[in-house]
């Protein structure tokens, strides 16, 4: 499984309320890709960021996910709306059984 969690920081409450409105579209056309296991945008209230949390079946399906419409249409949106570039971690896991 892959996960990429992905942390953006609006300039301003405006901008966040904008990016968190841009992103519907994004999370719900997301989670009817082929592949996806899940997708959620969360806010950090103490540093005022906003975080997705994405998890994959594989690379390669991720990398289709880039190339959607969906998800460069979010990209579009929200240029001029971030203080700084998205941070982006992508990670391989796998599930372990703590019983």
């Amino acid at each position: 499984m892959i996960i990429v969690l992905a942390k953006a920081i609006p300039k301003d409450k405006s901008a966040k309320i904008k990016v968190i409105d841009f992103a519907q579209d994004l999370i719900k056309n997301s989670k009817l890709e082929d592949g996806n296991i899940d997708y959620n945008l969360f806010e950090n209230a103490g540093d005022n960021s906003l975080m997705f949390i994405e998890q994959w079946q594989s690379k390669e399906i991720l990398q289709k996910h880039l190339e959607t419409t969906h998800f460069i249409n979010f990209g579009e949106n929200i240029e001029g709306l971030l203080s700084s570039d998205l941070e982006i971690k992508v990670f391989e896991a796998s599930e372990i059984d703590l019983s």
